[in-house]
């Protein structure tokens, strides 16, 4: 990540990779987090489901998980280790100062990755959506109509109506979908809608 522009990216995805270890990947993000913490001065902060997801190198350091925080307030420099859709929107990093996401095995971030403007850990590229500014529309109305998380009766309809049309289109994208919702709709509600579209 040396050869990143000065203003180090608020965002940075760490996508899966078969051929390297995910502790090894892990041990990587957090020497580049200590030292940007070091510059920088934002204290450090892991996060994960459990403690038993969190790096042994970890242990002692400022934590949350969903049932226990040692992190004092304020913006931090959060590295979340290993999240699944479900965890990661309960936990979502749109409060940090930055946020490192390690993605593990099956748990495709990269919707999130590409809604947010995180750069790659790998190829340094800034992650962009790649759907049609019709999808886009269609993604914010669905977003709009799920004030009662689309358990109701109007939510759903209009939530279905508005994922077949995505699916006209060639652009119901599950991943990407429910990436959009991350920080925008809770996790059950986020379950719900992958349901829903399960049904398209």
């Amino acid at each position: 990540m040396a050869d990143l522009e000065r203003e180090f990216p608020r965002f940075i995805y760490v996508p899966w990779r078969d051929d390297v270890a995910h502790t090894d990947r892990g041990d990587q993000v957090v020497a580049i987090a200590q030292a940007l913490a070091a510059k920088t001065r934002i204290p450090l902060l892991g996060v994960a489901a459990t403690l038993n997801t969190l790096p042994d190198s970890w242990d002692g350091l400022p934590r949350q998980t969903l049932k226990s925080s040692n992190g004092s307030g304020g913006a931090k420099i959060e590295i979340h280790f290993w999240p699944s859709t479900e965890t990661f929107s309960r936990m979502n990093p749109s409060r940090a100062a930055h946020a490192f996401v390690l993605e593990f095995g099956n748990w495709d971030l990269s919707g999130w990755a590409r809604h947010n403007g995180a750069v790659h850990f790998d190829t340094k590229d800034l992650m962009r959506p790649a759907i049609s500014d019709e999808a886009l529309d269609l993604y914010k109305r669905i977003e709009w109509n799920g004030n009662n998380s689309w358990f109701d009766s109007p939510g759903k309809r209009d939530a279905l109506h508005d994922l077949r049309r995505l699916r006209e289109l060639d652009e119901l994208d599950l991943v990407d979908l429910t990436g959009y919702m991350v920080g925008k709709r809770s996790a059950s509600a986020i379950q719900q809608l992958a349901k829903l579209a399960a049904k398209i």
